[in-house]
This record gives structure tokens, C-alpha cells and sequence, in this order.
């Protein structure tokens, strides 16, 4: 596979994953359609991964504070650092 061809199938992935319908994908980017669809599943995983974490935030996963909001009228919000 030279490089033109596999800019092709990574724009085709990234067009999948902004929801372009695979027909129009593999009208633009002149691969076939089953090559398309095979595409289609390989980036699937990732979109399942994206929804899962979706609603999640740092103290989901017991990481503590990532950012501190500077303007907190707490007077003891800084003695952990």
C-alpha cells in the first residue's frame, strides 16, 4: 500500500468517525464499499469507548483535582498544595 492509498482509507476512517454514511464515503474517497464497511467496524470500538466516557469526569476515576478554580472564596482550598 503506497502513501496516497493510505491517506485514503485514514481519511475514510476519520469520515466514519464524523458519521458519514459509508456510501458517501466510499463515493468520495473511490474505495470499494465492502473495504468501507470493513472500515466502519474497525472505528466502531472507539466510538463505543467515546460514549462510555462520555459523561465521566476526573473524580470517576479517583484521580483528585486536576484543575484548581482560582476563584474560590475558601480560604483553606490551598493548604494541600
Amino acid at each position: 500500500m503506497n502513501n496516497s492509498t493510505k491517506a485514503k482509507y485514514d481519511a475514510a476512517k476519520r469520515m466514519l468517525l464524523g458519521k458519514i454514511d459509508p456510501e458517501e464515503v466510499s463515493l468520495m474517497m473511490g474505495l470499494p464499499l465492502d473495504e468501507v464497511l470493513k472500515l466502519k467496524e474497525e472505528v466502531a470500538p472507539e466510538n463505543r469507548d467515546a460514549k462510555v466516557l462520555k459523561d465521566q469526569d476526573n473524580f470517576d476515576f479517583n484521580i483528585g483535582d486536576i484543575l484548581v478554580d482560582n476563584y474560590v472564596e475558601d480560604e483553606h482550598a490551598d493548604d494541600n498544595y
